[in-house]
């Protein structure tokens, strides 16, 4: 009889260094984002957040070579090796918009699914799934409605359509992790709120089936009793926020 339990599954750092040129933003980074945890990270602006979230995804290698990253079981090591990867393990919804313009809005939500080779039923289903969540009829929101969008050209969407249709992206794909940087910054704050409960839904696994890290200057959320985890960069190292503290929350110190 195998006795041997199962090993938490998590996206870890250990080591990890973000400096530029000779300034030090964040030092000797050691990180752990358990599964199916929604984990927060606030800081100041210039601080190393986006820099850190780069290194984690896989798009910058770290500056110091003792660095150790990985995607639960995947050491990160080689960015060209870590591209063939990366749609096992995270989706990404970044600060700044990355569309292919000669695309219509469907093409670009289904453009990770296609190119991991998914089954055109399966992108269907998954789609269609995106659609229903991100349906918004009888509310002020329909100008956000997924399906009213499908047809349009990147180029005609409102700032607020084209961060919903990246989110929608990032969730083409069963991964197990999401990272998001400023994720939810296009709306105001009723809108926000919708689409937070939305995001929250069984249809996309947040804090169900999978994890987010999210990256975001949003204070609030520090008392949204769906956050898991409250990190904050102090000093140049990433601090817990825990029990009382989340109450006391000092938010002068992301502004």
């Amino acid at each position: 009889m195998n006795t041997k339990k199962e090993q938490p599954m998590s996206i870890t750092c250990k080591s990890v260094n973000i400096h530029f040129d000779n300034d030090i933003y964040l030092n000797q980074v050691n990180l752990t984002l358990p599964e199916k945890k929604i984990v927060l990270l606030l800081g100041p602006s210039g601080s190393g957040k986006t820099a850190l979230f780069n290194r984690l995804c896989g798009l910058e290698k770290p500056v110091n070579p003792d660095a150790r990253i990985y995607w639960f079981d995947y050491p990160v090591s080689d960015l060209k090796d870590a591209n063939k990867v990366r749609s096992q393990y995270i989706s990404m919804i970044f600060s700044f918009y990355y569309f292919v313009h000669s695309l219509s809005v469907e093409d670009n939500i289904v453009l990770p699914a296609v190119m991991r080779g998914e089954s055109t039923r399966k992108i269907r289903q998954k789609l269609d799934c995106l659609i229903s969540t991100f349906s918004f009829d009888g509310n002020l929101q329909n100008n956000l409605d997924l399906k009213i969008m499908m047809k349009k050209p990147i180029a005609r969407l409102s700032n607020g359509q084209k961060e919903l249709v990246s989110i929608a992206r990032a969730f083409m794909l069963d991964t197990p992790y999401v990272f998001a940087d400023e994720m939810l910054r296009s709306f105001n704050r009723s809108t926000e709120q919708i689409i937070w409960k939305k995001l929250l839904s069984d249809n996309l696994g947040i804090g169900k089936t999978r994890g987010l890290f999210w990256i975001t200057h949003k204070e609030r959320l520090t008392k949204d009793d769906n956050i898991h985890r409250i990190l904050t960069i102090e000093n140049q190292t990433i601090k817990e926020v825990e029990g009382d503290q989340k109450n006391n929350f000092d938010h002068s110190a992301i502004t």
